[in-house]
C-alpha cells in the first residue's frame, strides 16, 4: 500500500467514525447540485422549446409560464441556500470532529514513540507535520465534496438527460471527460511527487525556526545570530526552489488542461451545428448541449487546475505524519502486562547485556552480564567519568530503552512485564536538566501528583527551598515558567523540580545531577530535604559532585559499563582507587594529574 493509499485509509477511518455526517454530505450533495445547477437549465430549455414552438398565449406570460417561473424559483433558492447551507454545516461539524480525532491520534502516537525517536527529530518538525496533516484532511475533504464529486454527477446526469436526445454529443463528451481525467492524473504524479518534496522542505524549515528559538540565549551568548541567519536562509532557499518545481510542473499540467477545456466547447458548438443541420435537432437539445458543455468544461478545468493541486498539495502534505504513524515504539507494552505489585523497591539487575549502538543518544556505554543488586530502602550513589553508563542504567530501570538480554526485576518482578505507566509509576525521576511546562509553578510542581493540595504544593516548595523565590514573585505560585522554565535561573528550575519529586510519593527515586545546578550555598540546605525524601525509598543517586553521596549506603564507581569499586564512603577513600582520586581533586581544589 503506498502512501497516497495509506492517507485515504487513515482519513476515511476518523472519517467514518461519524457516519451520519458523512452519508448527510453524500445525498445532500447531489440534491444542492441537482436543484441549483442542473436542473434549472432543463426547464429553461423546456421555456425555449415552447417560444420557438409559440406555444403560449400572446400577451399572457404570467398564464403562460406562471407556474415554470415560480417552480425555477424554488429549485435555485432550494438549491442555492438551503442545500448548500446544509452541506457546508454539515462538512463543518465533520471536520471539526475529525480534525479533534487526528490530533489526538497524532498526540497518542508521539507519546507512545521512544526517546530515541524523539531525540533524533525536531519538536518543531512533528508540529508542522501534524499541523499539515490535519491541512490535507480539509484539503481532501472540500476538494472531495465541492469539486470531484459533483464532476461525477454532473457527467451522470448529462448523460443521463441528453443520450436520448443527442447520443452522439454524450459519447464524446464522456470519451472526451474520461480521457481528459485519465490524462491529467498521470501528469500530476511529478506534481504529487513535487508536492512531497516541498512539504518535507517546509517541515526542515519549521524545524530550524523552532530550533533557533529555543536556544536564542546560546544564540545571543554566542554572537552567532548571523551564522544562524545563514543557517535559516539555506534552508528557506531550499524550499522555494522546491516550491519553484512544484510551480513549473503544475504549469505544463495546467496549460495541456486549458486547451483541452477549450477544446470542449468548440466540439461542443460543432456537434450543436451538426445535430441540428443534418438530425433537425431542436432549440432545447441545442441549449443544453453549448449549457452543459460550458458547465462540465469549467469543471474540468477546476479538476485540473484546482482539484488535483489541492489532492498533490493534501497527499505531500500528510505523506511525513502518515510515515511517522507507521512508527513502532522501540520499547513497547507487553500484550498481556501483569499487574504491578511494586511496593518498597527493590532492585536487581542479573546478567544484563545492552549494547548502546541499539541506543539512539550518544550513551558511550556497553553493559555485559551486569549484575546488581539493591535492596529496598537502599541508598545507592553513582559516580564514575561522563560515558561510564550511569545515565544508561537509570534509563534502562526507567524502560526508556530496552536490555538485549538478561532481566530487570523490581520488587521480583521483570520490568518488560509490566506497562510502562505503571512501572514508572513507581519511581520519581529528577533529571540533570529540569524538564518544566510553559505552566504555572504550582502546576509544574503539582504534576508529580495532580490531587495533591495547595497546602501539599507549597510544603514540598518550602522543604526544596523553593517556596523562597516563589513567594517573591508577583503572581506566586500561578506565576507562568515560560517555554522549559526559561524565566527561572538554572539553580530555582532545579528546587521546582525537586519540589515536584518530593509530591510524588514513589518507593524508587532516581536522581540524576539532581543538584548540578545549585550553588554550593543552596545545595548545602537541600542536601537535608533530599534526606527526607529519601526517607523509606530505595534510591539511586548520580553525581559528579561526590559530596552528594559522600552518605550514602553505598557509593558505585562505574567505568565503561562495569561496576570496578564498591563500598561506602570511607572505605573507598581508605582503598585509594578512582573514588579516592576523585575526592582529592574536589576536596583539594584543582590538582594536576
Amino acid at each position: 500500500m503506498n502512501t497516497t493509499q495509506k492517507t485515504f485509509k487513515l482519513f476515511w477511518q476518523h472519517a467514518w467514525q461519524y457516519p451520519k455526517y458523512v452519508i448527510g454530505l453524500l445525498v445532500m450533495t447531489p440534491i444542492g447540485l441537482l436543484t441549483f445547477r442542473l436542473v434549472p437549465p432543463l426547464i429553461a430549455a423546456h421555456v425555449l422549446q415552447r417560444l420557438a414552438q409559440e406555444d403560449y398565449t400572446h400577451g399572457d406570460v404570467w398564464g403562460s409560464f406562471g407556474q415554470t417561473i415560480i417552480f425555477y424559483s424554488i429549485m435555485t433558492i432550494l438549491g442555492g441556500v438551503l442545500a448548500y447551507r446544509i452541506i457546508i454545516f454539515l462538512i463543518w461539524k465533520l471536520e471539526a470532529y475529525v480534525l479533534r480525532d487526528i490530533y489526538r491520534t497524532m498526540f497518542d502516537h508521539y507519546m507512545k514513540l521512544s526517546s530515541s525517536f524523539h531525540a533524533n527529530s525536531f519538536g518543531g518538525s512533528l508540529v508542522s507535520r501534524t499541523s499539515k496533516l490535519a491541512g490535507s484532511y480539509i484539503r481532501l475533504a472540500d476538494t472531495f465534496f465541492f469539486q470531484f464529486y459533483p464532476l461525477i454527477i454532473s457527467l451522470l446526469f448529462v448523460a443521463a438527460v441528453l443520450y436520448s436526445r443527442v447520443p452522439l454529443f454524450v459519447w464524446s463528451l464522456l470519451i472526451f471527460a474520461v480521457l481528459f481525467i485519465i490524462f491529467t492524473i498521470i501528469l500530476s504524479r511529478r506534481v504529487r511527487d513535487l508536492s512531497a518534496l516541498e512539504a518535507n522542505s517546509q517541515n526542515k524549515v519549521t524545524g530550524n525556526l523552532a530550533d533557533a528559538i529555543t536556544n536564542v540565549l546560546a544564540i545571543k551568548s554566542f554572537s552567532a545570530a548571523q551564522a544562524e541567519k545563514t543557517r535559516f536562509g539555506h534552508a528557506t532557499e531550499h524550499t522555494r526552489h522546491r516550491t519553484g518545481d512544484v510551480m513549473w510542473a503544475s504549469t505544463k499540467r495546467d496549460f495541456f488542461a486549458a486547451f483541452v477545456t477549450t477544446t470542449l466547447l468548440v466540439m461542443a458548438l460543432v456537434v450543436s451545428i451538426i445535430a441540428v443541420v443534418v438530425y433537425k435537432t431542436d432549440v432545447a437539445s441545442v441549449f443544453l448541449m453549448l449549457t452543459y458543455a460550458a458547465f462540465l468544461s469549467d469543471q474540468l478545468w477546476t479538476f485540473s487546475s484546482t482539484t488535483l493541486r489541492n489532492f498533490n498539495r493534501a497527499i505531500g502534505d500528510a505523506q511525513e505524519a502518515v510515515l511517522t504513524l507507521e512508527e513502532k515504539p522501540e520499547v513497547a507494552d507487553p500484550i498481556h502486562p501483569e499487574t504491578s505489585k511494586i511496593t518498597i523497591g527493590s532492585v536487581e539487575f542479573q546478567n544484563v547485556s545492552f549494547d548502546h549502538e541499539s541506543d539512539q543518544s550518544n550513551e558511550e556505554s556497553l553493559f555485559q552480564d551486569f549484575n546488581l543488586k539493591i535492596q529496598a530502602g537502599e541508598k545507592i550513589g553513582l559516580i564514575g567519568r561522563s560515558g561510564g553508563g550511569k545515565t544508561t542504567l537509570t534509563k534502562l530501570l526507567m524502560r526508556f530503552m530496552d536490555i538485549d538480554d538478561g532481566q530487570i526485576l523490581v520488587d521480583g518482578q521483570n520490568i518488560a512485564q509490566l506497562k510502562q505507566d505503571d512501572l514508572r509509576q513507581s519511581m520519581t525521576y529528577v533529571p540533570q536538566e529540569p524538564l518544566l511546562f510553559h505552566r504555572s509553578l504550582s502546576e509544574n510542581i503539582r504534576y508529580g501528583n495532580p490531587h495533591a493540595q495547595d497546602e501539599d504544593v507549597v510544603n514540598v516548595a518550602r522543604l526544596s527551598h523553593a517556596h523562597e523565590f516563589i513567594e517573591k514573585l508577583p503572581q506566586g505560585y500561578e506565576t507562568l515558567v515560560g517555554e522549559r522554565g526559561v524565566k527561572l535561573s538554572g539553580g530555582q528550575k532545579q528546587r521546582v523540580a525537586i519540589a515536584r519529586a518530593m509530591i510524588k510519593d514513589a518507593p524508587i527515586l532516581l536522581l540524576d545531577e539532581a543538584t548540578s545546578a545549585l550553588d554550593s550555598e543552596s545545595e548545602k540546605l537541600i542536601q537535608d530535604a533530599l534526606w527526607k525524601l529519601m526517607e523509606g525509598k530505595t534510591a539511586i543517586v548520580i553525581a559528579h559532585r561526590l559530596s552528594t553521596v559522600q552518605k550514602m549506603d553505598r557509593i558505585l564507581v562505574l567505568e565503561n559499563g562495569k561496576i570496578v569499586e564498591e563500598g561506602t564512603h570511607t572505605n573507598l577513600l581508605k582503598n585509594g582507587g578512582i573514588y579516592s582520586e576523585l575526592w582529592k581533586h574536589q576536596s583539594g581544589g584543582f590538582l594536576e594529574d
